[in-house]
């Protein structure tokens, strides 16, 4: 399977990537000429606290626990780049390098919890004008 929403340009309020043949994506197949653009986004470049220092990338430790940090894929394993030593990513080319809007180099694991009921007024549940049950919900 060849992946399409990494490889959608432009990045989200950033470049253009480079455009890659679908027979190109994956990193087994040569691709001498293949040049990505290099984005990280500013706030992450400002080295904010939740951000890996890049003058630090020699001491990560990749496709592990580091510390805190689950630096291991859901995935699978994933190879490092031999020019940057940096993790490539695991579907393939993408057209871009960098972290873009992410703040880690490799995974960055993230969870988006939802609370959820059902509407109710005096222990009864709520419907709406077609009988439906109102739900509630809060996202964070």
């Amino acid at each position: 399977m060849v992946h399409t929403k990494a490889r959608q340009s432009p990045y989200q309020g950033g470049p253009a990537r480079a455009p890659v043949p679908d027979a190109k994506v994956p990193w087994e197949v040569p691709f001498p000429e293949y040049a990505p653009v290099e984005y990280t986004a500013a706030p992450v470049a400002a080295q904010p606290v939740w951000a890996d220092n890049p003058a630090n990338i020699a001491s990560l430790k990749f496709n592990a626990v580091d510390g805190k940090i689950n630096r291991a894929s859901f995935d699978g394993v994933y190879t490092l780049d031999p020019a940057t030593g940096l993790p490539r990513n695991l579907h393939g080319r993408t057209g871009m390098s960098g972290r873009g809007l992410l703040g880690r180099f490799g995974p960055n694991h993230a969870a988006d919890p939802i609370v959820s009921r059902w509407k109710r007024v005096g222990g009864q549940i709520v419907t709406d004008e077609r009988g439906q049950p109102v739900l509630e919900f809060v996202g964070i």
